[in-house]
């Protein structure tokens, strides 16, 4: 009965933060002057204009899909086939793009290649293209997929990565005997880890085309920021919800299709791994090219969008008054960062389980039904909140003008990531240690704190400073529930490029790039500390 009671619990504080807004706000949109209506519905699919929104967000989103993949699949290709050197710190640095928001990487190219930038005069300079052409493509949908394919580029590397080392290598053994390295990869390689390369364009895919602040920063028009505008501008929730629904059914569309695609067939020689591990081709010719790809990779994703807001930055004094300009912003996102990655690492906690260990019927419809939400737009989500909590009613009324509007935000937002990730360390639990608890008679509050919390704590640590890093450099969702006195640093950032000096943006730019990078540091070192641990003690197990 107490684990009945928590999860579900717990599963019904998940619908309400993230189920129920979305459902109230699309119910809403349908009614007009007391009636049931489709108006709204019916201008976003037949007006022309609403017609190119939609279709610039799908460009946007497969041109970002398509970069993405060209720089991903080869960068994990030789992560985990090649004897690449430094290896593990080309892998930690391709991570940094992903971590920081892309607005930050936005605003550094934006400074190269705008009117007045340094990339911008010196191509101009040297090649036929005008400074203003080079300054429309940065102002453009292929600029913002160049932004957002740099930010979104290791999810297929990662997953490539991951794929590859899965591969039995006794499959690749035979094929090297009969034919060359490009034949093995084109003829048993890839076939094996196209679901995996599937899956992570599908996942860019729907990530683009639910971006706000790229296309936001870079003034390009897609659904995202006709939500925001009709909403914030022109206080029609009606309109925003309508013009999101495409986006919703986009989503779902490409998660049927994907399960369509995938029912049926066999892809288990995945994760069958021969006990000599993964082969890596020992050409020198492929180790010299992947050295020169990362780098490349390295250079354009991580040195340059640093490098130009620390030269923007250009003296002590800017990251002075970025700080006295931004000091509330700062604590603000601190506490609320904290508070929300507690409350995601606790929900996470109870939902990961509910998804990974509980024995049902519907266990394998939880975790697609909870990552749903992971795709939802976060000015849909925005708009929702402000639907159900904007009311003047107790305890809506207390949420809705107090800093918890922007917890719950960051539940909507982040709930399914965090989940995920609990659900992954909890797959490591074996399910006899709690059944040995239940034979000695335990009650399950009590297996919990003695078994698996503490077999759990590296999962616990890992969700809160991922889920701290994403709230602290949340935008789309804060941006429209904030109260006034509530607000975090990256509004802070949005409401001062416009009358602040660049050298401050650049300084408030590279404090927002220290408070995602510092919990990655704090979180690599906790790894790395428990891998140590773990082979000290295997050792004195032999």
């Amino acid at each position: 009965m107490q684990k009945k009671l928590t999860l579900g619990f717990f599963f019904a504080l998940f619908l309400f933060t993230t189920f129920l807004p979305i459902v109230w706000m699309f119910g809403s949109s349908l009614s007009e002057d007391g009636g049931f209506s489709f108006v709204y519905y019916r201008d976003i699919f037949l007006t022309q204009r609403y017609v190119r929104v939609i279709l610039n967000s799908l460009i946007l989103a497969t041109i970002t899909t398509a970069l993405s993949s060209l720089a991903g699949i080869p960068a994990g290709f030789f992560l985990a086939k090649t004897n690449l050197p430094l290896k593990n710190v080309f892998k930690i640095c391709f991570l940094i793009p992903f971590i920081i928001p892309s607005y930050i990487v936005g605003i550094a190219w934006a400074n190269l290649l705008g009117r007045t930038g340094f990339l911008n005069t010196l191509l101009s300079h040297y090649t036929p293209l005008s400074p203003e052409s080079i300054s429309n493509f940065m102002y453009s949908l292929y600029g913002a997929s160049f932004i957002l394919s740099i930010n979104l580029f290791p999810v297929v590397m990662l997953m490539t990565e991951y794929a590859l080392k899965n591969i039995n290598p006794r499959l690749e053994e035979s094929g090297l005997i009969a034919g060359s390295i490009f034949q093995v990869v084109r003829q048993i390689t890839l076939p094996l880890i196209a679901p995996a390369i599937l899956s992570s364009m599908m996942i860019v895919f729907i990530l683009s085309l639910s971006e706000f602040g790229i296309p936001s920063l870079l003034q390009v028009n897609v659904l995202t920021t006709q939500i925001f505008t009709q909403f914030s501008a022109f206080y029609n929730e009606k309109a925003a919800t309508a013009i999101a629904f495409p986006l919703i059914a986009i989503t779902i569309m490409l998660m049927i299709v994907e399960q369509v695609y995938f029912r049926g067939k066999s892809f288990e020689i995945l994760g069958r791994r021969a006990s000599h591990g993964t082969i890596r081709y020992q050409e020198r010719w492929l180790t010299v090219i992947g050295i020169l790809f990362c780098t490349f990779i390295f250079i354009l994703c991580v040195v340059v969008p640093l490098t130009t807001l620390m030269v923007g930055s250009k003296t002590v004094s800017a990251y002075y008054d970025a700080f006295n300009l931004a000091k509330n912003g700062i604590k603000n996102t601190i506490l609320y960062g904290s508070l929300g990655a507690t409350f995601l690492t606790v929900v996470g906690f109870f939902l990961g389980y509910l998804s990974e260990k509980v024995q049902s019927k519907l266990r394998n419809s939880i975790a697609p039904f909870i990552w749903l939400f992971f795709a939802v737009p976060a000015t849909v989500i925005g708009v929702g909140l402000i639907k159900v909590c904007n009311r003047p009613e107790g305890i809506f009324q207390f949420i809705y003008g107090s800093l918890w509007i922007i917890i719950l935000g960051y539940g909507a937002r982040f709930l399914p990531l965090s989940s995920r990730i609990m659900a992954n360390y909890f797959k490591q639990i074996s399910n006899s240690t709690e059944e040995a608890g239940i034979v000695m008679g335990a009650s399950w509050f009590r297996i919990l704190k003695k078994i698996v919390v503490p077999l759990q704590g590296y999962g616990i640590v890992a969700a809160w400073l991922i889920s701290f890093i994403f709230c602290v450099g949340e935008l789309g969702t804060t941006i429209l529930v904030y109260p006034p006195g509530h607000e975090t640093l990256p509004i802070t950032l949005f409401t001062v490029m416009v009358n602040s000096p660049a050298d401050i943006v650049s300084a408030l730019s590279l404090i927002i790039v220290g408070m995602t990078l510092l919990p990655l540091g704090i979180f690599l070192a906790i790894s790395r500390y428990f891998l140590t641990m773990e082979a000290k003690v295997s050792r004195v197990l032999r």
